[in-house]
């Protein structure tokens, strides 16, 4: 079942990329081959960058490729390793559940505002930042409860 759910997510963010590169290819072929400019190409393509990036991070990007800091831990002995790497990722899932309520609260607000050209609510366009934090504390909390399963830094 959690692999159906991975290819799910990489499927989801695959086709987000497909709605960023077809709006672009849209705008290009819009504004130089028939020489009428569309807005909504636009706005399509700056909404689903910002959906791509935090959905690829929060679901398609494991956690060892992330850009981490670690000149320090690796010199220690593996199983004092695994101990900082989930106080590492303990106070990484806390930070985002710190903010969820924040951030949902936000959206909320933000629902009322809307896009200039799709007319879109801004907290729908923004919605994915609730469920990239949402994630990353599932992530987090996933690998500190199955340390084997998951590469850390500084191990094969």
């Amino acid at each position: 079942m959690a692999r159906g759910l991975v290819h799910l997510a990489d499927f989801i963010g695959a086709g987000i990329f497909a709605v960023l590169f077809l709006s672009l290819v849209a705008q290009v072929l819009l504004r130089f081959v028939f020489g009428a400019p569309a807005a909504w190409t636009e706005e399509l393509a700056t909404i689903a960058y910002v959906w791509v990036i935090f959905w690829g991070t929060a679901f398609s990007v494991p956690l060892a490729a992330h850009v981490a800091v670690d000149f320090i831990v690796p010199r220690f002995a593996p199983r004092l390793r695994r101990v900082l790497y989930a106080l590492g990722l303990g106070a990484l899932a806390l930070c985002f559940l710190w903010a969820l309520p924040g951030t949902a609260d936000y959206l909320r607000f933000m629902m009322r505002e809307r896009t200039p050209v799709l007319d879109l609510p801004f907290g729908l366009v923004y919605a994915v930042f609730l469920a990239a934090a949402a994630m990353i504390v599932l992530r987090c909390l996933a690998a500190i409860a199955r340390p084997a399963r998951t590469n850390q830094p500084g191990e094969p």
